[in-house]
């Protein structure tokens, strides 16, 4: 899970940095995709398991 997260938050800052935002600003863009992704695949692992 946290390695699909971390590459989800690469793609995703790496996009932001294209846009034009700034490193700060791309940082936080990738790190609130680490976030929401690990969160994401949290609630599916916990239902998927759940019966």
């Amino acid at each position: 899970m946290l390695l699909i997260a971390a590459n989800i938050s690469g793609i995703a800052g790496l996009l932001s940095h294209a846009a034009g935002n700034n490193i700060p600003a791309a940082i936080l863009t990738g790190g609130g995709a680490f976030a929401g992704t690990v969160g994401l695949l949290l609630a599916i692992a916990h239902y998927a398991g759940a019966k």
